[in-house]
């Protein structure tokens, strides 16, 4: 039956409506163009500078500065004065110069307090460079004695504020629920004593003041203040002394409790090192050294035969013989052993043998169950039970033994978890005797116990936890010592699920690779599903001999899919594409610093920076330096899209304008680095070292080894933080709002913060 005239019209209208809206939408984007030609001003002519009386009246300062005559270096900086006060008279612009050369004069003095008192002056006065007075900003404040003040105003801050922080917060939360709050309030109070405790006697900021004190009574042993300065480091070196001795002492505490006597006693020496004559390090080397040398008698036991031993050596020697004949039968001769004299001085040698070649054989649960009779035997009655003790125990060598108590200490961990959440595995070291701790942490464990429901419903999407890891690694151990073994099916099927589970396409693709049960369309899509992960993996990598080798592997593999062909596409684009460096400057970049994006840096057209695609526009990746006098541009496509992925454009550059470039570019980087601290100088050898052969006008080197190869991108501060960067406030704490769902309690306070750690606060801890 077909259609009436009408409601096929009627159709045909509604059909074209549709497809006209469609395109009007696609066309709200301005269409793209690739601009033709260079994207560089080619016209850019940059004269000899012709030096004036200003550049000559620099160099002399300069030339004075070099030879250290002081007095020379001032009368040339005061005809530099001059100058700038001519030119501002005339109405014309300074030369800038004043100040730089007035900072070079104060240089030279000797002292460094001087330079510092002198560059203090300097800053005062308002006409400054920016970027200049961030750099004798960084002068200015290289005080030792300013930077001793700062760290102990930091570390006053941070005793108030824990103390503070441990009042407010349990009474802010308590708002709704008040009933809780002196049970809160009593909590806190009771951490905020154990973590007083437990803290080190110096604290990291006044072990940072006690090296700045050091430093200036190096310089200045004379000084004022060096008599006051002396007393104070000898009382912050005494609480130094005290804080190594504790952290050698629990150290060692902790590698006894962990079976390794020596490493103990190396800390308890250290320890006493320290304090000497110290009581608990000299227990804690008194039980080392006992354990140590218990160990050295086994061992020696273990090597050395009894002249007084009444074995005949006749009993054990078809055994010995079979051990060492290729075609021995150790079996038989064991069982012959035992069967003689079962509980015989010989008896241990021959079960822990019989065991040996029981597990040869494939008999692996006969095997540990031997060598486990033999490790609950008494050491001091034989040698071999220690040796059976050391197999049985040790999980890399029983792997199902590990791989089945690792998996139930995962049921008992998530079982746990949903009871207790974060204090499923005990409670923290807070550095407290042992049963201290556990009484300090049982109040938060039971209160934790509250969000238990909501722990038992997210539990189906929780990660696993470490036990469960635990046992993959020891399933695979297992695996490979076994692949037939008697667990073998069992272990396999647990760990394909484990890594089904957690998203690891790859190793359940290896795994039911190896089940013989396994159709051929579960392993095709288990196939696809790895492929495509290590492609994503492949993608990920930064290094380019990494990226490749990923590449290699996926391509060879899964040639017959499609990741596969996408891999072997992806090695002939790296191949070909390969540069000796990729260092990239964004379009943001680009925006924010028009000095280097302008005729005195790189030079680009200005209409590709305009915002408007119809004309031709970078793309949001800018463009690159690829070594040599080689530049890459990425420009927007077609689809006036910056989303898409950009159309590349490569170009030969002069040595005189690649110089010019990465001058401009570090200059402004290092510029931009002193005038906001969300921008600092990221260290780079491998582009500086780039950038300075290019500075020379010097070849790049041949030397395509990711190690030698620059990799590096200079984004813009919008694109690092977004639209607006997240400020401290000027207000010393917060104002915290906080919620539970497990008791639907909902509180508010303030919270003091910590002042920030500075940058080298690792060197003291």
């Amino acid at each position: 039956m077909t259609d009436s005239h009408p409601d096929r019209a009627l159709r045909l209208t509604l059909t074209a409506t549709v497809l006209a809206a469609m395109m009007s939408l696609a066309g709200c984007r301005t269409p793209g163009a690739v601009p033709h030609g260079s994207a560089l001003q080619r016209d850019i002519e940059h004269a000899l500078i012709v030096p004036d009386i200003a550049d000559e009246t620099a160099a002399e300062v300069a030339a004075a500065a070099l030879i250290s005559n002081h007095e020379q270096a001032q009368l040339a900086f005061e005809r530099m004065q001059s100058i700038d006060s001519v030119l501002a008279a005339s109405d014309e612009l300074p030369t800038g110069l004043s100040s730089v050369a007035h900072d070079l004069v104060n240089a030279m003095h000797e002292d460094a307090r001087e330079y510092r008192e002198a560059t203090r002056r300097l800053l005062e006065q308002d006409e400054l460079d920016p970027a200049l007075r961030g750099r004798l900003d960084l002068v200015a404040e290289d005080d030792p004695l300013l930077l001793a003040r700062r760290r102990m105003r930091d570390s006053y801050q941070i005793r108030f504020g824990r103390a503070f922080n441990a009042v407010a917060e349990p009474i802010g939360k308590s708002i709704s629920n008040i009933n809780m709050a002196p049970y809160r309030l009593a909590r806190a109070l009771v951490d905020y004593a154990a973590a007083v405790y437990a803290a080190d006697p110096l604290p990291l900021q006044e072990r940072q003041a006690l090296a700045h004190w050091k430093d200036y009574l190096d310089h200045y042993p004379n000084a004022e203040e060096a008599p006051e300065l002396r007393q104070r480091v000898k009382e912050f070196e005494s609480e130094w002394l005290e804080t190594q001795r504790r952290r050698y002492v629990r150290a060692g505490d902790r590698a006894l409790s962990r079976g390794q006597p020596r490493l103990a006693l190396v800390y308890a020496t250290r320890a006493l090192d320290y304090v000497p004559e110290d009581r608990k390090a000299d227990e804690l080397r008194s039980r080392a050294a006992i354990l140590v040398e218990q160990q050295r008698l086994n061992r020696l036991r273990s090597v050395s035969a009894d002249p007084d031993s009444d074995v005949a050596p006749a009993a054990g020697a078809p055994l010995a013989r079979a051990l060492l004949l290729p075609g021995g039968d150790v079996a038989a001769e064991a069982e012959a052993l035992l069967a003689r004299d079962p509980d015989g001085p010989l008896a241990d040698e021959a079960t822990f043998a019989l065991a040996t070649v029981r597990g040869e054989a494939g008999y692996e649960d006969e095997m540990w169950d031997l060598y486990g009779k033999l490790a609950k035997r008494d050491p001091e009655d034989g040698n071999m039970g220690r040796h059976a003790g050391a197999l049985y125990g040790n999980p890399e060598e029983n792997a199902y033994r590990a791989f089945v108590t690792a998996r139930r200490r995962n049921v008992l961990d998530n079982s746990l978890w949903v009871l207790v959440g974060p204090y499923y595995r005990g409670v923290p070291d807070r550095n407290l005797p042992k049963y201290i701790g556990w009484a300090f942490g049982a109040s938060q464990a039971v209160e934790s116990i509250m969000g238990s429901p909501m722990r038992l419903i997210q539990m189906p999407w929780m990660k696993s936890l470490p036990a469960a890891s635990r046992a993959a690694h020891y399933g695979h151990r297992y695996l490979e010592r076994f692949p037939d073994g008697e667990h073998s099916t069992e272990v396999r099927e647990w760990i394909e699920g484990f890594e089904k589970k957690r998203g690891n396409h790859v190793g359940a693709y290896r795994i039911a690779e190896q089940r013989s049960n396994a159709t051929i369309e579960e392993l095709d899509e288990y196939r696809k599903e790895a492929a495509e992960q290590a492609l994503e993996s492949a993608f990920r990598a930064e290094r380019r001999d990494v990226r490749l080798s990923t590449l290699r592997a996926v391509n060879q593999e899964f040639a017959d899919t499609k990741a596969g062909r996408e891999a072997g596409m992806a090695i002939r684009r790296e191949l070909r594409d390969a540069t000796p460096h990729h260092v990239r400057i964004s379009r943001g970049f680009l925006l924010e610093n028009p000095m280097v994006a302008g005729p005195n840096g790189i030079g680009i057209r200005p209409e590709l920076l305009d915002g408007d695609a119809s004309n031709g526009e970078l793309h949001r990746d800018g463009m690159a330096l690829l070594g040599g006098n080689d530049v890459e541009f990425y420009y927007v496509g077609r689809s006036g899209n910056d989303k898409q992925p950009p159309q590349v454009e490569r170009e030969t550059v002069s040595s005189e304008r690649l110089a010019r470039i990465v001058s401009a570019l570090e200059e402004e980087y290092y510029k931009n680095s002193l005038l906001d601290a969300d921008d600092p100088v990221q260290a780079d050898s491998r582009r500086e070292a780039f950038f300075e052969r290019a500075r020379l006008g010097l070849p790049t080197a041949d030397d395509r080894r990711p190690v030698a190869s620059a990799n590096f991108t200079y984004e813009g501060l919008r694109e690092r933080y977004g639209m607006v960067r997240s400020r401290d406030s000027i207000l010393p704490f917060d104002i915290v709002i906080k919620g539970s769902l497990s008791d639907l309690s909902l509180g508010a306070y303030p919270r003091i913060r910590e002042p920030r750690k500075t940058p080298d606060a690792f060197l003291y801890k």
